[in-house]
């Protein structure tokens, strides 16, 4: 690498500005479709609804998943930016109307749009944007701070949530402070949203790291589409990120299996995971993607997070009932930390696959769809284990995600063969 490509490599201000507040779009783009997790009691008494009736909201929102490839299209299409914006603003005017309607069935009918607007529409805009800010060469630290900084963005959004709820929660349910929380959001979205589009420049102009070229490809085919879909690049992108969100899904369930099965204070526990959640993600989604860049190589960062992932799973099942809380934050620091240094670099697979950017919005809407694939069976899978098999079930969730894992890690194998013999070839040849 040339000085001067090693110099591009590293972010600058504007670009980090770029990236917090995409992040910060990220945030309130889904804290009202999963609010579940933050306001779960009031949600379900302002409702008054089922604790598996609010299980269907999620499920009709994973359904989007299966949308994005599609909604990626259009991202490549046309005007990315314009796509963002317009799916952010009507995800705020969403959280407006449901305030004003905040029954079960009208529920049904929100979330139905949140799938459409922010997995159809806004997930695809949203990577190929991410990956838009900078050159090829400055991908996995590109990721690895935007999921960083989603994460940042989380902890506040949610405080103001908080500070929020608690301030009008003056009725019995709560509802009155849930609709300031969800107000909160909205604000906080119109804010971004201002922001991003004075910050982010038109994709539609050439740009210095588009090599000179719009990144819209206004020719864009179904037959494009389909070449895409069934490109190896893709699939291997998108196994990266079904692995390495598998490895994510399962670290929530290390809270419950420490406290009932290895006897650990439910203080404790809740520490280990407050620690797990926040700080971890801070600190290995940029080195995981710094790394990335530094070696030429985000999947393998992918795989050499995953195979230590395995080991500590298999770890875990090993470990006696009486284990000190001091080495089960070791373990879990360790698992958090990979986890989240390969969620920092999976995104920026195809960029090392060398997928056209033009096309970026197509791949991320496929790669989403393979990768989060798990929201609609895993958390399903893994409650009928715990339900049959009792504390016994965590086994069967481990060695689940350990295969899974084991899979990411011999799918980053089969990556770097890819590149040498399909993609040196090719570089040989356009040299030639």
């Amino acid at each position: 690498m040339s000085h001067a490509e090693k110099q591009s490599a590293k972010l600058s201000v504007r670009q980090l500005t770029i990236i917090f507040f995409l992040g910060l779009g990220y945030t309130i783009v889904y804290a009202t479709p999963f609010i579940q997790y933050v306001f779960y009691d009031s949600l379900v008494a302002t409702l008054g609804c089922t604790q598996q009736q609010l299980g269907y909201l999620i499920t009709i929102f994973g359904i989007g998943n299966l949308l994005a490839p599609f909604g990626g299209m259009l991202s490549d299409k046309f005007n990315t930016k314009k796509i963002y914006l317009l799916s952010v603003g009507i995800i705020c005017v969403l959280n407006v109307l449901f305030i004003l309607n905040m029954t079960y069935s009208f529920a049904l009918i929100i979330w139905a749009g949140f799938a459409f607007f922010a997995l159809f529409l806004y997930f695809p805009a949203h990577t190929k944007l991410v990956r838009l800010v900078g050159s090829e060469n400055q991908q996995g630290t590109i990721f690895g701070f935007t999921e960083s900084f989603c994460g940042i963005t989380n902890v506040i959004v949610n405080f103001i949530a908080l500070f929020l709820f608690a301030k009008f929660a003056n009725d019995t349910f709560g509802t009155n402070g849930l609709k300031a929380a969800i107000i909160g959001y909205a604000v906080l979205g119109v804010l971004s949203l201002i922001i991003l589009a004075i910050l982010v420049p038109d994709p539609g102009k050439p740009t210095p790291e588009s090599g000179g070229e719009s990144n819209i490809n206004s020719k864009m085919t179904i037959k494009d589409w389909v070449s895409i879909v069934l490109n190896p690049r893709t699939w291997m992108s998108g196994i990266a990120v079904f692995t390495t969100y598998t490895m994510y899904c399962t670290l929530s369930y290390y809270t419950p299996y420490f406290s009932n099965v290895l006897g650990v204070s439910l203080a404790g526990t809740g520490a280990i995971a407050i620690i797990r959640q926040y700080g971890t993600r801070f600190i290995g989604a940029p080195v995981g993607g710094w790394l990335g860049d530094k070696i030429h190589s985000v999947s393998k960062v992918v795989g050499v997070s995953l195979a230590a992932a395995v080991v500590i799973v298999l770890v875990f099942m090993l470990v006696p009932v009486g284990t000190s809380a001091a080495v089960l934050t070791a373990l879990t620091l360790c698992a958090g930390v990979l986890t989240y240094m390969a969620r920092g670099c999976m995104f920026a697979v195809p960029s090392e696959l060398k997928i056209p950017r033009k096309y970026a919005g197509t791949t991320s809407g496929v790669v989403c769809a393979i990768g989060y694939c798990p929201d609609l069976f895993i958390f399903v899978l893994f409650g009928y284990w715990l339900d049959k098999y009792g504390n016994a079930g965590y086994q069967n969730i481990f060695i689940y995600a350990a295969v899974i894992m084991a899979i990411g890690v011999v799918n980053a194998i089969i990556t770097q063969i890819y590149k040498k013999k399909v993609l040196g070839k090719e570089s040989a040849q356009d040299a030639a």
